[in-house]
């Protein structure tokens, strides 16, 4: 996945130029690590510039990253140029696009046909599929007109990705186009974005709830344009009306998930009353971007942790209170920023410890791989919504030199990928292609012991990374143990309290325990044999 090579947005000499204060963005950096948040970027803007932005290693701003329900703000921009074009209203019934899709049951026959765009843009669908439902084995289109309801059309809210996905294939039936050709002339040029990729099903169709992948400064562009009510760079590019309506409160309070008084607009989160106006993208693991109207400023981040409850606190703590009306130097404070921004920006991994003559038995061998289904460099997270995944690693080779170290893997679906890993106490580079995607990753590796070797991978435009620990066992067996990061613990308490669910002290203590149970399933440990 290629970087992006410009940046648009001017930046400040200092925060306070444009009245941030680089003490407090100082205080909220220093919290998210003492907290322990895998941040990966972030970016301050106001009155139009960066006050402030920082990169944690080895990310990089310029790298797409992976947006996940971030990716629906923007199929529901594609609905309001289509609004805006008087090709859909929001009081269609879905099913007028779709009169050929079968649907044999009568009952679920007749609610589909109730359903409105506008229901399927405020979560109203009614429908209810499983978090659980592999997008790699079914078509999608005809899994959401089959699946059963929960509630009547219109009811009540519930949070479903697929939803959006149908919102991306009326897109594209009334346009005649993917809904990413037909926002490039509206929204990706004008806003000066390459083009960004789009996880797309099997037939093409861009997923539209899930899969975008942009840039920092990409997110903060549409930020941006939001703020300002749909202009960019002097020309109106989003529909004014569609901006007021997308952000006013349709829903006046959802259940909860990072606090009691969320309203919820098309696609994006309404801030509480004590934060009047401010609303936000948000994304799995962390990936937002919060608009504030009053202040004239947007904050936009990327990361790859699931405590998003943790994070909203920690952002409540220090914005708006970062936004200051005087614009007086604080060489100070502004001194303290940019020290603890370069200690982000130049964090290594441990230094490697080396086993030479483990090393020289195992140099070059092939080592084949019992093949199981989720066993790859990406986390189930990151794998979940595919249509075409990786996994299932069917081989590793180990070539070592005297201060390198390349380690060739294959997975289902994709080429042979070649790891470039440091082995001296600095991240290595390399781009793997994995299934449909290109890959940047950092790799680091060292021996724990005589027989043991520790690899970690980080996919650079992703929210989880992964840990191999590879055991060299006697009679050429090699023992692979394999750990996502964030692992699925994590990820089920959030889904837990996205759901409204707030785990008591009997669920928190039994989730370590079902967490590594299905784990192993979801993350499995495999064997191989040395050839």
């Amino acid at each position: 996945m290629e970087k992006m090579d410009t940046f648009y947005f001017p930046r400040a000499a200092t925060p306070e130029e444009v009245g941030v204060s680089s003490l407090e963005v100082k205080e909220f950096l220093h919290d998210c690590d003492r907290r322990g948040l895998n941040m990966h970027s972030m970016m301050v803007l106001r009155h139009g510039k960066v006050a402030t932005e920082c990169t944690w290693a080895p990310f990089d701003e310029l790298i797409p990253h992976t947006m996940f329900s971030f990716s629906k703000q923007i199929t529901a921009i594609a609905i309001g140029f289509c609004w805006s074009e008087g090709l859909l209203k929001l009081e269609d019934k879905v099913s007028k696009f779709f009169p050929s899709e079968d649907v044999k049951d009568e009952k679920i026959r007749k609610q589909n046909d109730e359903i409105t765009v506008y229901h399927l843009i405020t979560m109203h669908s009614g429908k209810k599929i499983s978090v659980a439902d592999n997008k790699e084995k079914n078509e999608w289109l005809h899994n959401w007109f089959n699946a059963p309801f929960s509630d009547a059309p219109g009811e009540s809210f519930f949070y479903l990705s697929e939803n959006i996905y149908i919102l991306s294939r009326i897109v594209s039936a009334v346009t005649g186009m993917s809904m990413t050709d037909y926002l490039t002339p509206r929204l990706y040029e004008p806003l000066g974005m390459k083009v960004p990729y789009w996880e797309k099903d099997h037939n093409g169709y861009d997923a539209g709830g899930w899969g975008l992948f942009l840039t920092l400064e990409s997110m903060a562009k549409i930020a941006q344009c939001f703020l300002q009510m749909g202009e960019f760079n002097g020309k109106q590019v989003i529909p004014a009306d569609w901006i007021k309506l997308a952000t006013s409160t349709h829903v006046e309070k959802i259940p909860p998930v990072f606090k009691e008084d969320l309203g919820y607009g098309f696609q994006l989160f309404i801030q509480p009353e004590r934060y009047a106006g401010v609303y936000s993208f948000n994304g799995l693991y962390t990936q937002f971007a919060f608009i504030f109207p009053k202040e004239e400023a947007v904050f936009v981040c990327t990361a790859g942790d699931p405590h998003e409850k943790i994070f909203i606190e920690l952002f409540w703590d220090h914005f708006p209170k970062a936004f200051i009306d005087n614009t007086d130097p604080d060489p100070e404070g502004f001194a303290a920023l940019k020290a603890y921004q370069k200690k982000m920006a130049d964090r290594v991994p441990p230094m490697g410890l080396r086993i030479p003559e483990t090393e020289k038995r195992i140099n070059g061998r092939l080592i084949k791989t019992t093949r199981r289904a989720n066993a790859g460099v990406l986390g189930i997270g990151n794998l979940q919504n595919l249509s075409h995944r990786s996994g299932q690693i069917d081989s590793f080779c180990f070539k070592f030199d005297t201060d390198s170290l390349r380690v060739e893997f294959q997975e289902k679906n994709s080429p042979k990928a070649v790891l470039d890993v440091g082995l001296d106490g600095e991240y290595k580079f390399s781009t793997i292609h994995l299934a449909d995607l290109d890959v940047p990753v950092a790799s680091f590796g060292t021996w724990v012991n005589d027989s043991t070797f520790k690899l970690t991978v980080i996919p650079l435009n992703m929210a989880q990374y992964r840990e191999f620990i590879f055991r060299f066992l006697p009679g050429n067996v090699v023992r692979v143990t394999s750990h996502a990061k964030p692992g699925l613990k994590d990820l089920f308490e959030f889904y837990l309290m996205f759901q409204g669910t707030r785990p008591g002290k009997l669920l928190n203590a039994a989730l370590p325990v079902a967490g590594k149970g299905i784990g192993l399933v979801l993350d499995p440990n495999f064997f191989g044999v040395m050839k």
